[in-house]
């Protein structure tokens, strides 16, 4: 069979047909948009999956710009979830992506993930949790179990250098991690032991700044008086490099897509008769049906 070059071929030479039809059927809502969840988002994007909810309140501050895909000088002030739907689209432009720009907690009971669905026209295959607030992301958590929702959570990766200790494991399983224990305790208290993939990692945090004498952190975001995220709301910050939350967002990326090949067999792969080139869709999107 002729084989033809197309926006995921090198993906299709990978994972062939199978593989490449059980990514596109997904549905996969993506909380926290920031710098796990920005690359979280990408790695989902590219990886042909075809309906994508990316759900976040906050504004990009220039304190953004260290590691989060979105974060340029001339973003400082819009929503991350509006720049990034916009980054995705740019990728796959058959990409139906939605961009909620709201924030989770318990008021909002389930609003948010009916919403996914609504505007999606399909049940959420998967949730990626990338909240990096304990309340709301134990909140989430319980909701997605109690929904039934398959979902990946990533844990504390602020703090740390050594992207070799990144793990994946059972939520019961995690360990070193003080967020991870946190998160643990909140859920036990709620009935919740196990049953939830959570990427996190073995390196002992780096105390933060603020554990030095004398130090103090200035808020510089442009929506200071916002309700939810804001510095002045935080009892502590957190200091960062450019490649760990993203190198958590791809193994949350991993550990989806390695689920959805289960039971592929990757030795006996074929390819499409025929898969859209580059100018069919754009003749499609001139048409109006993207």
């Amino acid at each position: 069979m002729a084989f033809r070059n197309h926006r995921f071929s090198r993906l299709e030479l990978l994972i062939g047909r199978e593989g490449m039809s059980r990514f596109r059927g997904k549905h996969v809502v993506i909380f926290g948009a920031g710098g796990v969840g920005s690359f979280a988002a990408e790695g989902i994007a590219r990886a042909a999956v075809s309906k994508i909810t990316l759900i976040d309140h906050d504004e990009v501050c220039v304190t953004n710009v260290n590691r989060q895909l979105h974060a340029f000088t001339d973003t400082v002030g819009e929503k991350k979830v509006h720049l990034m739907a916009e980054r995705l689209r740019r990728i796959n432009p058959l990409l139906e992506v939605h961009a909620i720009a709201e924030h989770h907690h318990s008021d909002k009971g389930d609003t948010l993930l009916e919403d996914a669905v609504r505007l999606a026209g399909q049940p959420v295959d998967l949730v990626l949790d990338c909240i990096d607030t304990l309340a709301p992301k134990v909140d989430l958590l319980e909701r997605c179990v109690r929904l039934n929702i398959p979902v990946i959570s990533s844990m504390g990766a602020a703090s740390r250098l050594d992207p070799s200790q990144i793990q994946i494991a059972d939520i019961s399983e995690t360990k070193v991690d003080p967020f991870a224990k946190q998160v643990r305790t909140k859920l036990r208290e709620k009935g919740i032991h196990s049953g939830i993939t959570a990427v996190f990692s073995t390196e002992v945090p780096i105390d933060p700044e603020q554990a030095v004498p004398g130090t103090e952190w200035h808020c510089i975001c442009p929506t200071i008086e916002k309700q939810f995220g804001a510095c002045q709301h935080k009892r502590v910050m957190l200091g960062t490099i450019s490649y760990m939350p993203a190198m958590f967002g791809l193994w949350m990326v991993s550990a989806a897509t390695r689920n959805w090949l289960q039971g592929v067999d990757l030795s006996q792969r074929d390819t499409f008769e025929h898969t859209p080139t580059f100018e069919e869709m754009q003749r499609a999107m001139s048409l109006g049906k993207v």
